[in-house]
């Protein structure tokens, strides 16, 4: 569902701004430092509820600001709808559409997509699991709300697990609450198992696509998900009894989908360990291509594609190819400190119709 509007008030270093935008490509430029990466931080945060710069709230509060505002309207099949996030300077957070207050997080997940291209998501191919797993946690979550409950509840169990192995004091009682929760994350961690197999094997599959696509024979690239699954309930269960000992000694569950492992692989090779810079900015774009590919593939819906000063990061030649396989229908939204890098890349600035903002 495209932005047509975005209001920020208080947010990052913007008093107050309003910006309208037009269903295709935009491109919002200025100098480093007037706010250009916010406004794609407002956007992201509206789509999924919170920033991909910070998990500390306070950091988005404008100086010494009592609370910020962030409103955006989303163009939907027959309506306009508004969505609204209001947090006041302890960082409690309310969230509305269309004025009606949610409940939970998840009523906002996957109603207005973004794929997001930025410095920060480079964790994806360099960071540790942890940044890997979060990032298609959150990426199979926008594309079924099913698997973002199941990964909730999980999560819910694990550390309620955890809790108890820290705690743990060698008591009969201590040992049957553990079975208790073994046979419960057995049962939640099998449903997120699968539901991570069956989402990532669609994943590979439109990132082969997307390395076909793009036209450059010279390398190749693909992921794979290391993972130990058990056959069922039951083998969850033993293993777990087997590592009674070893997590009740580190205070933790040392088995389960938590402790996946992605491996991306250029050239034969994994990215991580032996990626050159180049490498490894061609890699992430080619992984946001195929997150594009996926999330409409899946929730018939097109992603808002928020590309964060992409043609800094990339060659001429990369940046023309990359632009080239977004698809004409798909709302772009661009940062820039350079309008000339932009147009030098294939997009032309006359047709923006209203779709090109300054920030001084």
């Amino acid at each position: 569902m495209p932005i047509k509007e975005i209001g920020l008030v208080s947010f990052r270093n913007h008093d107050t701004i309003n910006l309208e935008f037009c269903p295709k490509i935009n491109v919002i430029w200025g100098k480093n430092g007037s706010g250009k990466t916010a406004i794609l931080e407002a956007i992201h945060s509206l789509s999924i509820g919170r920033s991909f710069r910070t998990n500390r709230k306070k950091e988005l509060l404008k100086d010494d600001k009592e609370f910020l505002s962030i409103t955006g309207k989303f163009q939907t099949a027959d309506k306009i709808q508004e969505i609204q996030i209001n947090q006041t300077k302890d960082g409690t957070r309310r969230t509305f559409i269309d004025g009606k207050k949610l409940e939970s997080i998840r009523e906002l997940v996957g109603l207005n997509p973004v794929v997001l291209l930025s410095p920060e998501e480079q964790v994806i191919t360099k960071g540790a699991p942890q940044d890997q797993r979060n990032y298609f946690n959150k990426l199979f979550s926008v594309v079924s709300n099913e698997y973002f409950t199941i990964l909730s509840d999980y999560n819910r169990i694990l550390k309620q697990r955890n809790k108890l192995l820290d705690d743990f004091n060698l008591t009969n009682k201590a040992g049957a609450e553990l079975d208790i929760w073994n046979e419960r994350i057995s049962e939640i961690g099998q449903k997120l198992w699968k539901k991570r197999e069956y989402y990532f094997k669609n994943f590979s599959l439109e990132l082969n696509k997307t390395v076909k696509d793009f036209k450059d024979d010279k390398f190749t690239f693909s992921c794979e998900l290391v993972t130990k699954i058990a056959d069922n309930e039951k083998e969850y269960t033993e293993i777990l009894n087997k590592r009674h000992n070893r997590d009740i000694y580190l205070g933790r569950t040392t088995y389960g989908p938590h402790t996946d492992k992605i491996n991306f692989t250029f050239n034969e090779k994994n990215i991580k360990q032996y990626g050159s810079q180049g490498e490894h900015k061609l890699a992430l774009l080619l992984i946001k291509l195929a997150e594009v590919r996926l999330i409409r593939k899946v929730t018939k819906n097109a992603p808002i594609v928020l590309l964060d000063d992409l043609f800094a990061k990339l060659d001429n030649y990369r940046s023309k190819q990359a632009m080239a396989m977004i698809d004409n229908d798909l709302q772009t939204i661009i940062t820039t400190t350079d309008l000339k890098i932009v147009e030098d890349r294939g997009v032309e600035i006359d047709k923006f119709n209203n779709g090109s903002f300054y920030l001084g």
